[in-house]
C-alpha cells in the first residue's frame, strides 16, 4: 500500500524529495527548516510545535494536527531517527486515512515506546514487533528510508489483523497479578508518590532481574522481572519508590515518571525539575525538600550504603549511572547498588514529607 503523503528520513542515502510544505516530526528540525513555510510536530526539546497541537507523544501531536480544521496542506514528512514514536508519527501523517481508523492503538503504542506506558492487545503487539524489527534492521545496517518502509509494511499488516494477544502480554499479566495478589506490595504514600515492595521470597530467585532499568524502547523480555509498564498501569503520573528486599537488606530506587524527558504539557511533572534547553543536556533536579529527605535518610542509615540523589536526568548516563528515569538509589562506596538497613515503613515516613 502506497503512502498518501511522501516521507523522508534524514540520514538516508536516498535523495530527499522537493517540497512546498514539509512537516518535521518527533525531533528538532535543523537549519533546513523554513520559517513560515514548514511545520514542526514534536515533543522534543526545543520544538516549534503550536500550542494547540501539543500533547504527550509526537504521535498524539500528529493526530491533533490531522483532526484540526485549520491546517495547511503538506507534501512531505521528515524524521531523523528510528524509534517507535518517530515511526508512528511519520506513519500517521503519511497514511492519514488508515491511521485515523486506529488512532488509539497507535497513540498507546507510542506511549509504550517513549514512556514505558502500559499497553495491551494490538498496541502491545505493535510495540513488541516493531522494536524487534527495527533493531534487527539497525543491526543489518539497512538504509533508514528502507527501514521505515519495511516497518510501515509491518504496521499495516498488524493493524489489519483481528484482535491478537502478544506472547509478552502473558508475562506482563503475571507481573501485575503479583501486585493484585499482594505478593508485591503497593502502597500509596500520597496522590503523587507510591511504593512497591518486592519481598525476598520473590526476589531471591533472581535479584539482578528486579534491579534492571530497561533501556529506551527496549522490547519486553524476561530480562526484567518487574517492568515499569506494570507499575505505570496504575501509577503513570506518580513518583515510584521501588524497594527490593534481599537477605542483606533492601535495595531502594526512586523513579520519576517515564515521560519527564519530553515536552508533555498535560502530564504532571515533579517539582523542581528544570527542563534543559536541548535534548543533549540533562534536566536538572532542584527540589530542596527531596534533597532534605535524602539527607535525613543518610543520617539515620545504619548500613554500609549511601542514599544518592542524582543532580539531573538524561539518557546519556553521565549524571545518572543507574539509568533514566531513576533519580535516587542506595549505593556502596564503589557506586554499586547496595542494600539499606532501613525498613520500608521508616523510609516512607521520610518521603511522606514531600507531599
Amino acid at each position: 500500500m502506497k503512502p498518501e503523503k511522501c516521507f523522508y528520513v534524514k540520514g538516508s542515502k536516498i535523495k530527499r524529495p522537493d517540497s512546498k510544505c514539509t512537516i518535521y516530526v518527533d525531533g528538532t528540525a535543523g537549519a533546513d527548516f523554513r520559517e513560515g513555510v514548514d511545520i514542526e510536530l514534536s515533543h522534543w526539546i526545543p520544538n516549534r510545535t503550536e500550542k494547540r497541537f501539543k500533547a504527550g507523544t509526537s504521535t498524539e501531536i500528529c493526530f491533533k494536527f490531522l483532526k484540526s480544521q485549520k491546517t495547511p496542506s503538506y507534501d512531505l514528512v521528515i524524521n531523523n531517527h528510528l524509534d517507535i514514536d518517530g515511526l508512528l508519527s511519520v506513519f500517521a501523517l503519511s497514511y492519514p486515512t488508515v491511521s485515523l481508523q486506529y488512532r488509539d492503538v497507535l497513540i498507546n503504542t507510542a506511549k509504550a515506546g517513549d514512556f514505558w506506558a502500559w499497553s495491551e492487545g494490538k498496541s502491545l503487539t505493535l510495540f513488541q514487533e516493531l522494536t524487534l524489527l527495527y533493531r534487527r534492521l539497525e543491526t543489518q545496517k539497512v538504509d533508514l528510508q528502507k527501514a521505515y518502509e519495511t516497518c510501515f509494511e509491518s504496521i499495516l499488516k498488524i493493524l489489519k489483523l483481528s484482535e491478537i494477544i502478544s506472547p509478552v502480554q502473558e508475562m506482563l499479566e503475571k507481573q501485575i497479578s503479583l501486585v493484585k495478589q499482594g505478593t508485591i506490595q503497593r502502597q500509596e504514600i500520597s496522590h503523587r508518590l507510591v511504593t512497591y515492595y518486592v519481598p525476598k521470597t520473590l526476589s531471591n530467585k533472581n535479584v539482578s532481574s528486579y534491579l534492571q532499568v530497561p533501556h529506551f524502547n527496549e522490547p519486553l523480555s524476561e530480562r526484567v522481572a518487574f517492568w515499569p509498564q506494570v507499575r505505570n498501569r496504575l501509577d503513570e503520573e506518580k513518583i515510584q519508590l521501588l524497594a527490593i528486599e534481599t537477605d542483606g537488606g533492601i535495595h531502594y530506587s526512586l523513579w520519576y515518571p517515564g515521560y519527564v524527558w519530553a515536552d508533555t504539557c498535560n502530564l504532571w511533572r515533579p517539582p523542581g525539575l528544570l527542563l534543559s534547553p536541548s535534548m543533549k543536556d540533562p534536566h536538572l533536579i532542584d527540589w530542596p525538600e527531596l534533597s532534605h529527605v535524602i539527607q535525613e535518610l543518610n543520617e539515620i542509615e545504619s548500613g554500609s550504603c549511601t542514599w544518592k540523589l542524582f543532580p539531573g536526568l538524561s539518557f546519556s548516563g553521565r549524571e545518572n549511572p543507574s539509568g533514566f528515569p531513576v533519580v535516587a538509589v542506595t549505593l556502596n562506596d564503589k557506586n554499586e547498588m547496595k542494600e539499606s538497613q532501613l525498613i520500608l515503613s521508616r523510609v516512607n515516613q521520610s518521603f511522606k514529607k514531600l507531599f
